[in-house]
């Protein structure tokens, strides 16, 4: 039976794929930015969807930070705002 740090670690390297894959996005609509000429549509459409990605990487971020704290036993500091 698993046990909820079992679970804690899948949701870790869940949330770590996860992370990988959307940075993995990232690099590759930064290439295909980099082919494209000044006003091509496609630059300001796939730099949206960078931002959107950079966005989620932040969060999922935190997640993964939480949950490492949850796993390592970590009392959590307080949040700092930005």
């Amino acid at each position: 039976m698993p046990t909820p740090d079992d679970d804690r670690m899948d949701d870790l390297a869940a949330t770590s794929e996860s992370l990988r894959e959307d940075a993995g996005q990232i690099v590759n609509i930064e290439v295909e930015k980099q082919d494209l000429d000044a006003g091509d549509p496609r630059l300001t459409a796939l730099s949206r969807e960078a931002e959107r990605l950079a966005g989620e990487v932040q969060q999922k971020s935190r997640v993964e930070r939480e949950l490492a704290e949850s796993v390592n036993g970590e009392d959590e500091a307080p949040e700092r705002s930005n």
